[in-house]
């Protein structure tokens, strides 16, 4: 046990710079935690928010095709002169507008690319949207000028254009391993 002022003074010191030492690695240590914890949680929503784009994107590719496959049919039957029947009508003007209320899933895709820093991404989503309106302004019963063939054609273009896309999104969605 210490009896002089002088090894009072020592073992004083060397407490408290144990407590200031392993205060200050304890702080340290807890601030590294806190900012990996929250890089973790931004890669994690950047990844979210990656996968839910592919999602809007996948739903119009679903719908668009289903539409190409249904106005194929349609002016295939043209084309051979046969008459389209009122169901087959119906079903191209619900896939129609279906299509038409999906663009906004891509638009919102298009705002979410960009607010992750993705402006590469985005203008290749872009890209894919004025294909598709494209398409679709040709894909029309009122066009008198669809034919089976460019129907096809289309079919590859928008094909194409998705695989460019999503070589693009892959990249971006690589960037975000947790």
């Amino acid at each position: 046990m210490p009896t002089t002022w002088i090894e009072i003074a020592d073992t004083t010191v060397k407490i408290g710079l144990g407590a200031i030492i392993s205060g200050a690695s304890a702080y340290m240590l807890a601030r590294h935690n806190y900012s990996k914890s929250i890089e973790r949680e931004y890669l994690l929503k950047h990844r979210e928010v990656m996968e839910s784009v592919t999602i809007d994107i996948e739903e119009m590719t679903h719908t668009l095709l289903k539409y190409w496959s249904f106005i194929l049919d349609w002016a295939r039957n043209k084309e051979k002169g046969i008459k389209n029947s009122d169901e087959k009508s119906d079903q191209i003007t619900d896939l129609r507008a279906e299509v038409f209320s999906l663009f906004k899933g891509i638009s919102s895709a298009e705002g979410r690319l960009l607010l992750l820093g993705c402006k590469e991404q985005q203008s290749i989503l872009r890209a894919y949207g004025e294909t598709i309106s494209e398409f679709y302004r040709y894909a029309s019963r009122n066009n008198d000028d669809m034919d089976y063939v460019t129907l096809e054609k289309w079919r590859v273009t928008l094909l194409s254009e998705r695989e460019r896309l999503y070589s693009s999104l892959c990249k971006a969605y690589k960037n975000t391993k947790a």
